[in-house]
């Protein structure tokens, strides 16, 4: 671990018999901070601009469109809307109940373990990889 002097705070200096300063890992300075800070303010405002932009453009589109254009649209969407509703409830319906409580028991018991359950995919994804890794190498 680094710390920092009085006489020079933006300077990190190593401490004796710290096994993390040994390691190769990049030592903080109070300047990443600031770096930091800065690029999140830069592109919170990029971000700003972009749906500020994507604002304008649909008003543009929505003002510059024909009455006729902007109501078939909205009735297309309130159809699929209506659609993927009706498939949705097809699905809950035609599912046997059992199904339905083991499903909601998995999903239940997943949001609880949610953790270990993101590490134990993780490794299986990393397993899977170094795998497939070995099975082109040969």
């Amino acid at each position: 671990m680094a710390g920092y002097t009085l006489e020079d705070p933006e300077r990190p200096v190593q401490i004796a018999g710290d096994p993390a300063a040994e390691t190769d890992i990049k030592t903080y300075t109070p300047g990443d901070a600031a770096v930091k800070q800065q690029t999140a303010e830069k592109a919170t405002l990029i971000a700003d601009q972009i749906r500020e932009k994507a604002g304008q453009a649909a008003q543009l589109v929505r003002d510059n469109a024909p009455d006729p254009v902007l109501d078939k649209t909205s009735q297309a969407a309130a159809q699929v809307w209506e659609s993927a509703t009706r498939a949705g409830q097809y699905a809950v319906d035609k599912t046997p109940e059992s199904l339905l409580e083991k499903a909601e028991t998995a999903a239940t018991i997943a949001r609880v373990n949610r953790t270990p359950l993101l590490i134990a995919g993780a490794v299986v994804l990393a397993l899977v990889l170094v795998r497939r890794r070995r099975a082109r190498r040969q």
